[in-house]
């Protein structure tokens, strides 16, 4: 084989190479992208995990009404069908606010304030992520009302990541309670969770 020949096939190796690298493979492979699981971070948020079931409970030590009042919330959630990257073996997990924490004036436009503030997630490797959970947003989606809050984790593992929750509840839930005389006192829906690094 010429010297010429083998010039130029190693130069079509490099440009397939390249491409597959810079383009992140889309229409491709199948998996895993090339450029998360073996030549680093890219630009952009790079997804840790995902816990893609779970369940989360509110509760209000007052009901809460269609007109604003002070109230008591305690959150808690547990999440199953987690998946890192790399063989992570991190597969569920608990969070929970530690305790009630005073919401003033809560009415039930504004549920999505339970679940903000600082929380404890604990692994099913008994490591933990302290979470500062803030910014909140709601949509509701036909039956259901769909509530997203974005955090940061202030320590542990995966220190430093932007954490999201979605909470889903079913709307005929919150209005029963709502509009009920003692009001909402207890809420139950699905949850999931990721994390990301920015």
């Amino acid at each position: 084989m010429s010297a010429l020949m083998t010039w130029g096939m190693r130069a079509v190796g490099l440009v397939l190479f390249s491409e597959l690298v810079t383009c992140g493979g889309v229409g491709r492979l199948a998996g895993p992208e090339l450029g998360d699981a073996v030549l680093g971070p890219r630009t952009g948020e790079r997804l840790l995990l995902t816990c893609s079931s779970g369940e989360a409970e509110a509760s209000y030590a007052r009901g809460v009404k269609a007109t604003p009042g002070d109230s008591e919330v305690s959150f808690s959630a547990r999440m199953r069908d987690c998946v890192g990257l790399w063989g992570s073996a991190v597969k569920s997990a608990t969070s929970g606010s530690g305790g009630p924490s005073m919401a003033r004036g809560i009415s039930c436009a504004d549920l999505a304030r339970a679940g903000v503030g600082r929380q404890v997630v604990t692994w099913n490797t008994a490591e933990t992520s302290t979470l500062l959970m803030g910014r909140s947003r709601v949509s509701i989606e036909g039956a259901t009302t769909i509530v997203t809050q974005t955090g940061t984790v202030l320590s542990g593992k995966y220190e430093g990541a932007t954490a999201v929750r979605t909470a889903t509840f079913l709307r005929s839930d919150i209005e029963a309670g709502c509009y009920s005389a003692q009001g909402l006192t207890h809420l139950r829906g699905q949850v999931t969770l990721s994390m990301t690094y920015p």
